[in-house]
Order: C-alpha cells, then sequence, then structure tokens
C-alpha cells in the first residue's frame, strides 16, 4: 500500500504589507508604517528581508523592490515570517502611486489614498504577488 505524499498548503500570496498610521513619540511626528511580512513561516530561524525603497515625494511615488532573504545574525533559534518596516515621515494628504516588485520581476502597481485619519487603496492590480492589509 503506497502512503499519500504530504504537501505543504499553496498560498495565495507570497507576502503581506500592512499599512498603518503611527507616531514617533521621539521625533514627535507622524509616520506611514509599511511593514512587510512573508506569508510563510520559517521553524528555524526568523529572516530578514532585503527590500530597497525610492521614494519621490514630488511624484507621490512609493517604490519598493523586494529583493529577497538574508540569514539572520543572532544564534538563537526563533520562529516566524521574515520582515522589513519603512516609515514614512513627508507624506502628504493625497494619492500616491505604490510600485512594489519582487526577485522573480513581478511587478504590482497600487494607487493609496492617505489622509491624516486614513488609508485606502483605490487601485489595485488583478494578479497580486503581495496582499496589502490597511491596519488601524
Amino acid at each position: 500500500m503506497r502512503t499519500k505524499q504530504v504537501r505543504p498548503d499553496k498560498l495565495d500570496y507570497e507576502y503581506e504589507l500592512y499599512i498603518s498610521h503611527q507616531f514617533d513619540n521621539t521625533l514627535k511626528k507622524n509616520y506611514i508604517l509599511f511593514d512587510f511580512r512573508t506569508t510563510k513561516v520559517f521553524e528555524n530561524y526568523i529572516y530578514k528581508m532585503n527590500v530597497s525603497e525610492k521614494i519621490n515625494p514630488k511624484n507621490k511615488k512609493l517604490d519598493f523592490n523586494i529583493e529577497g532573504l538574508s540569514a539572520p545574525i543572532i544564534s538563537i533559534p526563533k520562529t516566524g515570517s521574515a520582515g522589513y518596516q519603512y516609515k514614512y515621515f513627508d507624506f502628504k494628504n493625497s494619492s500616491y502611486n505604490l510600485i512594489l516588485k519582487n526577485q522573480r520581476k513581478d511587478k504590482n502597481e497600487f494607487v493609496i489614498k492617505i489622509t491624516k485619519t486614513t488609508i485606502k487603496i483605490v487601485k489595485q492590480p488583478r494578479k497580486k504577488f503581495i496582499k496589502i492589509i490597511i491596519s488601524k
């Protein structure tokens, strides 16, 4: 009798991006937090996501390139997803083009509207490799 092969569940998205309003107590300034996470949970180490950003405040363009993962420097094992955070302090109450790319050259373009109290997704692509979650 053959045993059934166990395969991991297929994930709908490779990454999640949590966007939220935050306040820095040291600088006494509001900012928008872009919190990137992998949907995969690593069992031995928490890896770090390598993300490069190109922020153009004049054109209201936020460009993030997810380049991959790097191994942790700590020697104590932990479980969890890989992550990266970016704090955007110079935001205006306006719409922004949010461009997200991954290492396979996939590109997702979103339009988000930021006000003093809310963040909304105005436009999003049909096929996405990343899920955006607006946090309160």
